[in-house]
This record gives structure tokens, C-alpha cells and sequence, in this order.
């Protein structure tokens, strides 16, 4: 008895475990794939083996299983069962441990094709093609590792079997899918250029990823490099395009991509940089597809009528997953300073200082009506109005006398204010202006 993983559980097996594909050296035995039959045992066991090896299943997907007999389906329990009336080589099958069997990596991208929209289709297989794994789920983290095919391998396979479930869909995406990009924003950048224009892709055909050039002896003495590998080459316009993420900020990084961009000019190559920023914002793409457009002699005629639109639309699929990372990272961010100034203003409350009143720093205004005293002590410490020994004044009237109010209070302020500056407490700082006020008005009431 044996059990074969297919479809979305073994893609998830090749995203989390993907050594197993250099396991598929051996020919599997006919009888034991041919005579699967997914017995509750035999699930248990597979379910634990994936549990061993850290492949995670989304919480509502169960066990995808192939047999190869309609009767044995009838023994699948808690798990989708796919029957197949075709039967590929047992090379394209893999086994993972006594009894539990995997389809291969080839056949793996064929069946993608029978559950996945065209444009997640090619992700895919550049996901297989190339040296990064993204994992399950929505993250933008990823895994580097070795490619577990290639291009041809997948065509070569597509191409020696008919009358298949997705093939024609299958065959169409590998068109649009080069080998060995190292990162997911390298191969969402590719795309852009490589699926055809009606989904808002340039369509270009003759296109290479890793892409390696040898350093000439005319420009040797301009790069400290021996060879040069392009993220992406343009055969037709001979032009290198090359992504620029975070790690080519660096002052060293800089001077080498310098290095990089002079010795390929001096060899004949056109250099078209991508950065970030620009592939993120809508309006700065917009212009570096306008200029490889150009570099490769693509009319404005030949474009769909709202290839504008197709092209925001597909540049907005490739970067869905750095997009929402982008907005939950805002959105952290918007919490935490919520956060800071609740606490801050929690801590204020309990000191008694309120941090919305404006009147924290401010004095009570200065009622001109009242009348003080002349020898008044705080008047005769700080007026510069007293005559000086010896000199004679006109003799003024005692009757109105507002305006010698308005400089005692002031310079009696101006005291205060002394005085709490030195405090350092807003709290005691307002106290004390208005004791100061109380004790001239119950002066003057007084009077």
C-alpha cells in the first residue's frame, strides 16, 4: 500500500522542503505508484511526515492525493483525491519515505496549471526556475536555494505529453518564465517585460536573466570585476537592466556599480537602472518602461488602446505582496505613535498637567480699574520711575493712578516669572502666577 502527494500539497512541499527534489535519482516502482490507495494510515503517516518537515498547509486545505485506479478513491477519508486516467513515467515521481510518494517537480508545475490564474502561473514557475523560495502565505520574506528545474526541463516535459488537464495554459506560461533570478522583486520585474501585452506586459521575447558577460581587455582597468552578470539582458538593443534594492545603498556598493556601469559602456552595452523606489511608485515606472520601450523598438502604435491601464494592473499583481507589506508597516507604524502619545498623555494627567491647555504658560490679565499704593514694595524695588536725590518733579495727581497699577503688576509678574522659571514645574509655575494676582486684588480691595 502507498500513498502519492500531488497538487497544492506537494507545492507546498517543494516551497518548504525543497531538498527533496534531488532525491528523485532512483526509478520509483511501478506497482507502488500505479496501486496507491490513501488509506487512513497512510495519511496519518503523511500528514506527520509533513509535520516533520516543517511544511505548513494553509488551515483550510487538506491532503491533495493522486491515484491512478477510481476504485482506490473510494478509500480516501479527509483529504482531496485526483484521479488520473494517464500514466506518466514512474520517474516523475519521487519517494519520500517507505510508503509515502511525491509527484515530481515537472509534473508538480503541470498540475499548478489545473488550480492557479495564468498570471500566478508564471510566478510560479519562475519561483521553480530560480534561486529563492517564497514559502506559503502572503510574506515577502523568502529562502535562497538552489533552482529545483529549468525553463527547458519544464518545456521538454510540456512538450512530450498531449491530452493533459492544463497543458495548453501550462505551455503558454512557460514562454513568459527565464531562468535564475534571485529574488522575487528581480522576477516581478521581469514579468513586466516578458508576458505578452495584453496582460500588460511588453512581450519581449528576446530577453536573458543572470545573464553573464566577461570583462574585455579594453575595460579591464575599469572595474575590479573579471565578469559581470546582468538581472536582465536585452539581446535586441544589447542593454543590461538591472534592479537596484537596499543593498546598493552602501558607499562601496556605489563606487562598484559605478565601476560596473563605466566598464559595460566602454564596451558597447546600453545600462537602464531600476531602483525601488521607482518600481514602487506608479508615475517614476511609468518613465523606465518608456525608456526600454524605446531602447527595444516597441511602438506606441502596436500597444493595446488601454495598455496603460493593463500595465498599472499588472504592476500592481507582481508587487501585491510588497505592497501589503508596505501598508501593514504603515499601519504598525500609525499604532505605535498612537500608542506613545496615549501613554504620554496618561503620564501627564497623573502629574496633573494638562497638555492641551493653552493656558499653562500664561498669566491672568491685569485689571486697569484698581487703584494700588505708591510705596507699594514691589513698585519701589523695580520702578524706574522714582526721581533721583535732589532733583525737583512736577507735583502729580494721586486721584487716577491706573497707570502706576499697570507697572506694579507688571514688575510684579516679571518677579513671578523669575521664580518659576527656576521651579521647573508647570503645575506649580501656574500657582504661583495666580497667588500673586489674589494678593494685589485682596490688597486693593483692602484699601
Amino acid at each position: 500500500m502507498s500513498i502519492v502527494l500531488s497538487h497544492t500539497t506537494a507545492k507546498a512541499v517543494y516551497q518548504a522542503a525543497h531538498s527533496v527534489s534531488a532525491k528523485g535519482i532512483e526509478s520509483c516502482s511501478p506497482a507502488a505508484i500505479y496501486g496507491s490507495c490513501p488509506t487512513g494510515t497512510l495519511l496519518d503517516a503523511a500528514t506527520e511526515w509533513l509535520t516533520k518537515n516543517d511544511v505548513s498547509l494553509d488551515a483550510n486545505d487538506s491532503l491533495e492525493v493522486m491515484v491512478f485506479d477510481r476504485r482506490n478513491a473510494r478509500y480516501a477519508m479527509n483529504c482531496q483525491c485526483h484521479v488520473s486516467s494517464k500514466r506518466f513515467s514512474n520517474s516523475r515521481f519521487i519517494e519520500l519515505e517507505d510508503g509515502i510518494f511525491i509527484v515530481g517537480v515537472e509534473l508538480c508545475a503541470l498540475q499548478a496549471a489545473t488550480y492557479l490564474p495564468f498570471r500566478e502561473l508564471v510566478e510560479y514557475y519562475f519561483e521553480l526556475c530560480s534561486a529563492y523560495s517564497l514559502g506559503t502565505g502572503s510574506s515577502t520574506s523568502y529562502n535562497e536555494r538552489f533552482a529545483l528545474t529549468s525553463t527547458e526541463r519544464l518545456k521538454q516535459f510540456f512538450n512530450s505529453i498531449t491530452r493533459c488537464d492544463g497543458l495548453a495554459l501550462a505551455r503558454k506560461a512557460i514562454q513568459c518564465v527565464r531562468d535564475g533570478c534571485r529574488s522575487p522583486m528581480e522576477t516581478a520585474f521581469v514579468m513586466m517585460l516578458t508576458l505578452p501585452k495584453s496582460e500588460g506586459g511588453l512581450g519581449i521575447k528576446g530577453i536573458e536573466t543572470d545573464y553573464e558577460v566577461q570583462v574585455t581587455a579594453a575595460a579591464k582597468n575599469l572595474t575590479r570585476r573579471k565578469k559581470f552578470f546582468m538581472d536582465a539582458y536585452l539581446k535586441k538593443s544589447r542593454t543590461d537592466i538591472e534592479y537596484n534594492g537596499f543593498y546598493h545603498d552602501a558607499e562601496e556598493d556605489r563606487a562598484i556599480d559605478e565601476e560596473r556601469k563605466n566598464a559595460l559602456a566602454s564596451m558597447g552595452y546600453g545600462i537602464i537602472t531600476v531602483s525601488r523606489y521607482s518600481f514602487m511608485h506608479a508615475s517614476s515606472f511609468v518613465r523606465v518602461m518608456e525608456a526600454i520601450q524605446r531602447k527595444e523598438g516597441v511602438r506606441p502604435s502596436r500597444l493595446p488602446k488601454d495598455f496603460q491601464i493593463m500595465q498599472e494592473d499588472l504592476r500592481q499583481f507582481v508587487l501585491r505582496r510588497f505592497i501589503e507589506e508596505k501598508r501593514r508597516i504603515q499601519k504598525q507604524l500609525r499604532q505605535d505613535s498612537e500608542d506613545r502619545q496615549r501613554i504620554d498623555l496618561e503620564k501627564a494627567t497623573l502629574e496633573g498637567i494638562t497638555l492641551d491647555d493653552p493656558t499653562i504658560n500664561e498669566v491672568p490679565a491685569i485689571d486697569d480699574m484698581q487703584t494700588v499704593e505708591s510705596d507699594s514694595p514691589s513698585f519701589a524695588q523695580t520702578s524706574s520711575l522714582a526721581p533721583e536725590a535732589g532733583s525737583s518733579v512736577p507735583e502729580t495727581r494721586p486721584a487716577n493712578k491706573v497707570g502706576t497699577l499697570a507697572t506694579c503688576k507688571i514688575a510684579s509678574i516679571q518677579q513671578s516669572r523669575v521664580s518659576i522659571t527656576s521651579s521647573g514645574s508647570k503645575c506649580e509655575a501656574k500657582s504661583l502666577l495666580r497667588e500673586s494676582v489674589r494678593q494685589h486684588l485682596r490688597k486693593n480691595s483692602s484699601d
